[in-house]
């Protein structure tokens, strides 16, 4: 199978998997022409991608280190984490008091909304599954189809975060305190006014600083609860700190060191922190995302993320989620922009499998000539064969 932008796709094209909604409900089964109301559809939805069956290609199924239901799981809970706690925050204008007073009228129920068994499961069986794997490769455009809600970035940056802490051999404790305090970084936006969240156009200045607190408006919900550790909570204070002190909200810095060991130091960004802001931003720049980035190919975000290195986010960190992350993924179609052997130049191709010791080098297959003709599938593997140059095709 190969996936294609859904502008790509026509209607002479099958689709190579079913689609559910986040409620598990089918809304396109394996095997259907994906005509062009079938598309606008899946647009509407938010689906930017599917998986398009290819002759030749048949075997290539990109593989995600997450099961497609823990991941639902995990989003389903969480969204509904969500939708409550905005039902008790209708603020067309936040501010400090009224959230304290919100705060402790209702107690003991936002303790329940936050720490749920709902989200405690769903992160359990996402450790699990990321101890069970005996090598890392992260292919985060899998992870992109299964919710398209305001909060769903918060499932893919927790399994890139928890990844990164398992690269970082962190015990079961570790990883639990970091995810719990990755799946509730953004929980402050929850008290964001709608308005504010939702608008398309740029924001005002004073929305952009309500937008800027919820940092702290998370924070402070989280250091509340008795359920969450402070290493977790801290998470949702600091993930846009800078390693050069020029983040928010309390202007902190980092010393760019493997994020192996809590820091004591009052004034230096939580190593979970350092880990969440690494994996956020990365998220940001490839899926996009309202009032902050707009999304932009792999290769641009893999250079922009890297040139904020040092200065923004720290380089130890990025370094470790670069090599777990394939510029080439799985399913993914590219072109042959250099080739050594003439004829193959510009044809087109899926990466058919990953090659862990150097993801710039995968297994392809090609199948369509620079015509665009159909070929006989040629298996090209870059670790062997030199010369090589490949292009991600959106």
């Amino acid at each position: 199978m190969v996936r294609y932008a859904i502008d790509d796709v026509t209607d002479d094209m099958v689709l190579g998997e079913s689609l559910f909604s986040p409620n598990k409900d089918l809304l396109l089964a394996a095997g259907y022409h994906v005509n062009e109301t079938y598309r606008k559809r899946l647009k509407e939805l938010g689906f930017s991608t599917v998986l398009i069956n290819v002759e030749g290609a048949e075997s290539v199924i990109p593989e995600t280190l997450i099961s497609e239901h823990v991941q639902r799981e995990a989003a389903v809970a969480l969204n509904k984490s969500v939708v409550e706690l905005q039902n008790i925050f209708t603020y067309k204008k936040i501010t400090r008091k009224a959230l304290n007073e919100t705060l402790k009228a209702n107690r003991n129920y936002l303790d329940k909304i936050i720490v749920n068994s709902g989200i405690q499961h769903a992160l359990e069986k996402l450790i699990n599954e990321i101890l069970e794997q005996s090598s890392i490769v992260l292919n985060l455009s899998v992870l992109d189809k299964v919710d398209k809600s305001l909060f769903a970035h918060t499932v893919n940056v927790t399994i890139a975060s928890l990844c990164i802490g398992r690269k970082y051999r962190y015990n079961y404790d570790e990883l639990k305190q970091l995810g719990m305090g990755v799946l509730n970084y953004d929980l402050g936006l929850a008290v964001v006014p709608k308005e504010v969240l939702e608008r398309p156009d740029p924001l005002s200045d004073d929305d952009a600083k309500q937008l800027s607190q919820h940092t702290v408006y998370g924070h402070i919900m989280l250091s509340q609860n008795l359920a969450i550790p402070p290493t977790s909570s801290a998470v949702a204070l600091q993930h846009h700190e800078y390693q050069d002190g020029s983040g928010y909200p309390r202007g902190i810095k980092g010393e760019n060191r493997p994020p192996l060991k809590d820091i004591s130091k009052k004034h230096i960004i939580h190593r979970f922190a350092e880990i969440v802001a690494v994996a956020d931003v990365y998220n940001m720049l490839t899926e996009g995302r309202l009032h902050y980035s707009a999304k932009i190919p792999v290769p641009q975000a893999i250079k922009t993320i890297i040139r904020m290195g040092g200065t923004k986010l720290n380089s130890e960190i990025i370094k470790t989620l670069l090599a777990m992350v394939p510029i080439f993924p799985v399913g993914a179609r590219v072109r042959l922009a250099d080739s050594p052997v003439p004829e193959l130049e510009g044809y087109t191709g899926v990466v058919a499998k990953d090659n862990p010791e150097d993801l710039e080098k995968p297994q392809i297959i090609l199948y369509e000539s620079r015509h665009h003709q159909k070929v006989k599938p040629i298996l090209v593997d870059l670790a062997k064969h030199k010369g090589f140059t490949l292009e991600l095709i959106s």
